[in-house]
């Protein structure tokens, strides 16, 4: 199993490409830098067209406007929170916000709604989803405990926490999101922006339930 950082380009979320028995995506970005994206995956001998599944960490556009490069090269399956999974397939550009970057949202076809629990076998790598809500109504995380790992989407960076003033943000609710990954054994943590984190998650995880003190 390797985990490779190819996005983060301007406005792009990270993205994050898993290499085990499925080749596997975590989160895909606007779009805009597809090009990009491309050039960063024939770097470990891949095309967008090697990719098997898609697993978005909430419906933010900077996270979700490059499902459909995707699904159209590799016809992959995506998956997302079932709270959001409507959202997609109706291409709703408010609460994507994908109108704040002056773009509009084709729908995106859901393979899986995922729940609070479900696991998400990618060979070596099992994920389990995390529901957590704050940044937007159906955010998750998604932890491999044997790794200690945490992919941690928009709900906490190395250095803070996402917004809750956008579309379903809840500062409450991204408080006690926090509270239960404090919970974990974590010692890596991806963030869906901004460096990862080694061996330090604890710490950061701490500092982030800071921010949301009630």
């Amino acid at each position: 199993m390797k985990i490779h950082q190819i996005g983060g380009k301007n406005f792009d979320s990270n993205i994050y490409l898993t290499i085990d028995k499925t080749i596997a995506l975590i989160d895909a970005g606007t779009g805009m830098n597809f090009e990009t994206v491309k050039q960063n995956l024939s770097k470990f001998n891949m095309k967008p067209n090697d990719i098997e599944l898609l697993i978005n960490t909430h419906c933010h556009y900077d996270h979700i406007g490059g499902d459909t490069d995707f699904t159209r090269s590799a016809n992959c399956d995506v998956f997302i929170h079932e709270l959001e999974a409507n959202i997609l397939r109706k291409g709703d550009s408010v609460v994507t916000c994908a109108d704040m970057f002056g773009e509009k949202l084709e729908p995106i076809s859901v393979a899986r709604e995922l729940r609070e629990g479900d696991k998400i076998e990618l060979g070596e790598l099992i994920l389990k989803v995390l529901h957590t809500p704050g940044h937007t109504a159906g955010s998750i995380c998604l932890y491999e405990s044997q790794q200690r790992l945490l992919f941690s989407g928009d709900t906490i960076f190395s250095d803070g926490v996402g917004r809750t003033d956008l579309p379903t943000g809840d500062v409450t609710a991204l408080h006690n999101s926090i509270e239960g990954l404090l919970k974990l054994d974590v010692q890596n943590i991806y963030p869906g922006h901004g460096p990862h984190v080694e061996k330090n998650a604890h710490a950061c995880i701490l500092n982030a339930s800071r921010f949301t003190y009630l």
